[in-house]
C-alpha cells in the first residue's frame, strides 16, 4: 500500500518533459492533510546532484530530531526538486563573482553579507512545472556554498555551511512559524514604536496584555533580568532593537543557533503545523445522512494523525452524550428512540507544549445525521421488543 502511494505520488510530479526531476524523501500520508515541504537547490550542477541528495537528507535528519518537528514528523511528507545550474555554487556581490546560477541565489542582499536573496521567479517557475499547487507548502532552496547564510520569507533560503541544519530550522521559524529574530545586532533596522505583529515580540510591560503571558509564572519578576535557560519572561531585546522590544526567554534559537525555540515559539510552530492540517485524515461512513431500522447495528471510524510519542483524544458523542474515546464506535439503534440523532467525533491534540489555542486549531470534527426507524413488525401491544420506543435506552447497557 505504502509503495502504491509512493508511485502514485512520483506520477502527479510527473508532468511535462521541461519539469525537473522530483523524488518523494518522505511520504506519510494524503497531500491533502500533511504539511507538504520542497526542497531545491542551487548552484548544483549534474554532477553536484548526489550531493545535493546528501544534503537534503542531512537537513532533514536534523530538522525532524529537533522539537517540535521531532514530535510532529508523521504531518510532513517531503519532495526533493533537482534543479541543475550549469556553474557550481552562487553569486558574491561583494566580491565580484557573478554566476548565473539556476534560481539566481546571491550573498550580501540589501547590503548584509550574511543574508542571502533568490530569484523568486525561477523558483516558482520550477514549482509550477514540476510540483502540483498542493504539493508545496513550506519551499527550502539549500544553496551550495558554505559561507554562513540563509533568509526567511515566503521561501526559506539556507547555505550549505557547517551550520546548515540550524539555520534551517532558523529560516523555518520565520517562514513556517511567523515568528520574528530575538536578537539586537543591526541592520536590518530597528523598529520599536509599533507593536510587532510576530507573538514573540513585543512592546507590552504590563503582565496581562503579554502575548505570551500564559507562560509566565507569577512569581517571574516583569521585565524580566537573569541568564536562566528556559524560563519565560519579558526579557529586553528583540527584533533588532536592544531596548524598547522584549522577547519572552532569554535566549532560543530565534535569537541564536544550537539552542532549543523554547516554549512560546514551539507552541506557535505547533499551532502552524495545525493551519495546515487536520487531526483527522478520514471518517468512515462518508456519508453524513444515515437511516437505519430499529435494532439494526451501524458502524463508525476515525483514522486520526499520530504524533510521535502521545496519542490525540477521540470523543464520539450521540445527541451531545459522550459515548466512546476509542477510533472506532459501533451503535445498536435499539437502543435509542426513533427518529433523528446527531452523532459526532471530535479529535484534539492534548499537547501540553500548547497553552493558548484561540483558533482551537489543535481539534477537528465531523458530524452525522442518524435517523432510527419503526420496523415493520412490532411487538407485543404495538410496542417494538429491543428499545426504540419513546425515550432513549442506556447507551452504556446495548
Amino acid at each position: 500500500m505504502r509503495a502504491a502511494l509512493v508511485l502514485a505520488l512520483v506520477l502527479a510530479v510527473s508532468g511535462s518533459a521541461s519539469a525537473e526531476p522530483v523524488t518523494v524523501v518522505r511520504n506519510n500520508g494524503p497531500a491533502t492533510n500533511r504539511l507538504n515541504m520542497v526542497i531545491m537547490g542551487d548552484g548544483y550542477t549534474a554532477g553536484g546532484l548526489s550531493q545535493f541528495a546528501r544534503d537534503v537528507d542531512s537537513v532533514l535528519a536534523a530538522l525532524f530530531r529537533d522539537p517540535p518537528y521531532s514530535e510532529y514528523a508523521n504531518y510532513f511528507n517531503v519532495l526533493r526538486v533537482d534543479v541543475t545550474s550549469t556553474e557550481v555554487g552562487v553569486s558574491h556581490p561583494e566580491v565580484g563573482r557573478n554566476i548565473a546560477s539556476a534560481l539566481g541565489a546571491y550573498y550580501n542582499c540589501g547590503g548584509i553579507q550574511r543574508l542571502i536573496c533568490i530569484n523568486t521567479s525561477a523558483v516558482n517557475a520550477v514549482l509550477a512545472r514540476s510540483v502540483p499547487a498542493n504539493q508545496r507548502d513550506l519551499v527550502l532552496v539549500l544553496v551550495n556554498d558554505t559561507e554562513y547564510g540563509g533568509s526567511g520569507g515566503s521561501i526559506a533560503v539556507a547555505s550549505t555551511n557547517f551550520q546548515s541544519s540550524e539555520l534551517v530550522l532558523h529560516e523555518y521559524g520565520h517562514t513556517l512559524g511567523l515568528l520574528a529574530d530575538e536578537y539586537t545586532t543591526q541592520p536590518p533596522t530597528c523598529f520599536n514604536s509599533v507593536e510587532p505583529a510576530e507573538v514573540n515580540a513585543t512592546r507590552e510591560t504590563s503582565r496581562s496584555s503579554i502575548k505570551w503571558s500564559a507562560w509566565i509564572d507569577a512569581a517571574t519578576p516583569i521585565p524580566t533580568t537573569g541568564n536562566g535557560a528556559g524560563i519565560p519572561g519579558l526579557y529586553e531585546g528583540a527584533k533588532y532593537c536592544p531596548a524598547g522590544l522584549y522577547r519572552p526567554t532569554n535566549d532560543s534559537k530565534m535569537r541564536s543557533l544550537g539552542r532549543p525555540f523554547e516554549q512560546i515559539n514551539s507552541e506557535q510552530l505547533i499551532l502552524r503545523y495545525y493551519n495546515f492540517v487536520s487531526p483527522i485524515d478520514a471518517v468512515t461512513p462518508s456519508e453524513t445522512t444515515l437511516s437505519r431500522v430499529c435494532g439494526e447495528r451501524v458502524s463508525f471510524l476515525v483514522e486520526a494523525l499520530r504524533p510521535r510519542t502521545h496519542d490525540l483524544t477521540i470523543r464520539w458523542r450521540v445527541d451531545g452524550v459522550v459515548v466512546s474515546s476509542a477510533a472506532a464506535l459501533t451503535l445498536d439503534t435499539a437502543g435509542y428512540r426513533v427518529g433523528n440523532h446527531t452523532v459526532d467525533v471530535t479529535v484534539s491534540d492534548p499537547t501540553s507544549a500548547v497553552r493558548r489555542d484561540p483558533a482551537l486549531v489543535l481539534q477537528d470534527g465531523r458530524q452525522w445525521t442518524l435517523t432510527v426507524r419503526a420496523p415493520a413488525s412490532q411487538g407485543i401491544l404495538g410496542f417494538p421488543e429491543r428499545g426504540c420506543g419513546a425515550a432513549p435506552l442506556d447507551p452504556a447497557r446495548h
